[in-house]
This record gives structure tokens, sequence and C-alpha cells, in this order.
């Protein structure tokens, strides 16, 4: 597979990984559903509670893992970041790859950011993309899981590489709610750090359009964004995230060209959403998160257009390398979306939260996302 190596049996390491007190491995970051616990990505991790954006799997879950969710990002980047630094090694992979690295310091929390730049800039013209990690991931996990970093030059875009900070159980996890200033993770105000971030870096280079792309727990905070209208934004595209089925806080939100990926047995982030749960803070209303065809509802909803009751794929796509077959079912509306603005689902029948995705699903994403201008 291109960019990831087939886990061993008796070693996992899933989506963007996590070490283990119990065995020293890294396992799925992602999460494996943990038995009576369920994905809760509004409200601090706890024992015996929900985790925020994605669970976290245990030791003993990896028996139970498909292989179709599996990753092996620690494998491949054969490093700690931990020990090394996270923004150091990120940095390590950009200059390999060939692009230029450009440290972007964040004045609030004191942090840098690793800004890679293509070797022709084009000024007001090359696009800048943020690329969010998942929870429990960092930006080394998720450039060895989707190295976007890979085709700054070929591509011709810039990409941004943030880092979420922990929340209440010690692990990366990006806020993309509007609950802020009480404490834990809630309390990090994640919106005004990726503006401000986006702001740093425009600072000092003209970027052109302005994408934003996340996977799982990021790809909630790249509807979040969206949601919060951040200056340029001109895409969002969403692996294996979505956003909740309270959706007040995306009140008046500007319309944006949406690609929503999603593996439809992905049984970390469901394909059909989860409202079973009542919302704690609430009467017993239902209130967590929307399904993929919501999510690509809503959105065709505030670029004017109709998505189809009864959707029929326009095409089929071989992304996932651990499907056999063209597994990716490629749903758009009609017509009747705003000038420049494209919708589109690609459901990948059979494919799970981490897929196993190489050259052909990376250049389709981009292909996608630098199109929409």
């Amino acid at each position: 597979m291109d960019g990831m190596q087939t886990p061993e049996d008796g070693q996992l390491a899933t989506g963007e990984g996590q070490l283990q007190p119990e065995d020293g491995q890294r396992v799925e970051v992602e999460g494996q559903a943990q038995d009576q616990q369920r994905v809760e990505v509004e409200e601090q991790a706890q024992d015996q509670q929900r985790v925020e954006g994605e669970e976290q799997a245990q030791p003993e879950d990896k028996g139970q893992l498909a292989e179709d969710e599996l990753s092996s990002e620690d494998e491949d980047a054969g490093l700690d970041s931990a020990e090394d630094g996270v923004v150091e090694w990120t940095a390590r992979m950009v200059e390999e790859a060939g692009g230029e690295v450009v440290y972007v310091h964040h004045p609030g929390r004191r942090d840098h950011t690793i800004l890679a730049l293509p070797v022709e800039f084009v000024d007001g013209v090359t696009p800048l993309i943020v690329s969010l990690h998942g929870y429990a991931g960092d930006s080394v996990y998720h450039s060895t899981y989707l190295p976007l970093h890979e085709r700054v030059n070929a591509h011709g875009f810039a990409l941004l590489l943030p880092n979420a900070l922990p929340d209440g159980a010690g692990y990366p996890a990006w806020n993309p709610t509007d609950r802020c200033c009480d404490g834990g993770k809630a309390g990090e105000d994640d919106v005004a750090y990726l503006t401000e971030l986006v702001a740093e870096a425009t600072s000092s280079r003209n970027f052109g359009p302005v994408y934003v792309f996340g996977y799982s727990n990021g790809g909630f905070m790249a509807y979040h964004m969206a949601c919060k209208a951040l200056a340029g934004l001109r895409a969002v595209a969403s692996l294996a995230g979505t956003s909740y089925l309270e959706d007040s806080s995306c009140d008046g939100a500007p319309p944006v060209s949406v690609l929503h990926i999603h593996g439809t047995v992905d049984n970390v982030i469901l394909y059909g959403g989860d409202e079973i749960e009542p919302d704690p803070n609430s009467d017993g209303e239902l209130a967590f998160y929307a399904s993929a065809e919501d999510m690509v509802t809503r959105w065709s909803r505030r670029a004017g257009c109709d998505w189809p009751e009864q959707a029929r794929p326009h095409a089929h796509l071989d992304l996932d390398q651990s499907v056999p077959g063209p597994e990716t079912q490629v749903f758009r509306p009609e017509s009747g979306c705003a000038d420049g603005i494209s919708i589109e689902l690609w459901a990948g029948v059979d494919s799970g939260h981490g897929p196993s995705y190489g050259d052909t699903f990376m250049n389709a994403l981009l292909d996608w996302l630098l199109s929409q201008t």
C-alpha cells in the first residue's frame, strides 16, 4: 500500500496512534468502540464515560479490530514524536519531501505550527490547505497516514498542520462546539485558535483560496470552521467526521463547497449517525451527531440546492485498498447549487474508520479540493 504498511499479526496501529502503557505498542487512535461505551464528541473523556471525538481502544480490543480499520502510521513514521517533538518531526517530514518549512507562531498559546510551502509559490494564487488530525493524533501521525505534505510541490499548494491541545484525559483533541471556558477540553476555543493561526500564516504570505480538511475529530472541526465562516474559506473536506444533530451554532453560515467522505461500516463515527443518547444538558432531548447524508443535505440547502431523496451514484472510485473493486460511490445534487459550490458524498461501501488509502485517494482528494476555486 502507498504510504502504509500492513500490520503484522497481533500488532495494530490504527488511525493516528497512541502509546498504551501495558504493551508499549501503539494502538488504534481514532478508536475501536469499547464494550458498553459510545463515542462522545462534546464531552470530556473520563473513566466510565464517553471519549470526546472518538473512543480510545484498549489493548484487549486488539483482536476485535477489522483489518480495514487499520493504518500503521507509527510503523511508517519510524519515530517517536513524544520524545523529539511533534513540530520538529513534522518539519523534518516536510523538508524530506521537498517542501519549504515556515514556523507559524501563535502568541496566545505560545506554540508553533508547521506551514509547508511549495518551491514555486505564486503570490495571491497558491491555495492554503489546513489539515486537522483526529482524536489522540498529531501532525506527525496525521501526515504519515494522509501525506499531503508530499504533494505541495506537485499540486502547488501550501499546507498548515496544526496540533490540538490535550483534553481532560491527556489526548490531543479539537473542540468543535460552542461550549467554551468552563474547564477541561471544552474550555479551549479552537475556532479562535485556528482563525488566528490562519491569520498569522496569511500575514506573511498572500494565499489564494483556503480549504480545511479534517479526519474524524478533525472532520468535526472542519465543519465547525465552515459554520464560523473562516476568512477566505472556499471548501471543506471531512473524512470520517460529521457534526451535531443540534445545528444552531451553524445558523447563518455562508455556503461553501463540501466533500463528505465516510465508510459505510465505520463503527467509530457511524455512517448513519447516532441520535440515541440524550443530551445530558437537556431534559432528555436527543443531541448527538448527524449522519453522512444529513451533512450533505444541510450544506446543499445552504447552497440553495436540494439533496435528492433517492440519490444515485454518479461514479464509482477504487480508493480503499483493503476493499476489492471500486468501493466508493460518488453522490451529488443534480443541479441548482449556488455558482461555484459543489456538494459531494463519497460513500465507501464496506470501508471502516481508517480506510487503507494510497496515492489514488490522495490525488482524488486534492483534485476535488483544488478545483473549488
